[in-house]
């Protein structure tokens, strides 16, 4: 998979462990919902550090707890 598809599926599962909408982690996050909207459906193909970071903020967890999930493994992500 594309390392934007593991991105964006990361925060979905985080999400869904809150019970959170978007529009929720974008109030939390101070992330734009537009912005939100545009990762969750795929559309953004590169994220900036800054973004990942605020999103992390938003979920009250670590950059690396965020990365630590086997959807970022070598193995499941494409060389592209």
């Amino acid at each position: 998979m594309q390392l934007s598809e593991a991105y964006s599926m990361r925060i979905i599962e985080l999400m869904n462990e809150r019970d959170w909408t978007g529009y929720k982690l974008s109030g939390k996050s101070a992330v734009p919902n537009s912005t939100v909207s545009n990762i969750l459906l795929g559309k953004c193909k590169s994220c900036n550090l800054t973004t990942a970071l605020n999103i992390c903020r938003g979920f009250n967890i670590t950059l690396e707890n965020f990365f630590a999930s086997n959807l970022f493994s070598f193995e499941n992500l494409d060389d592209n």
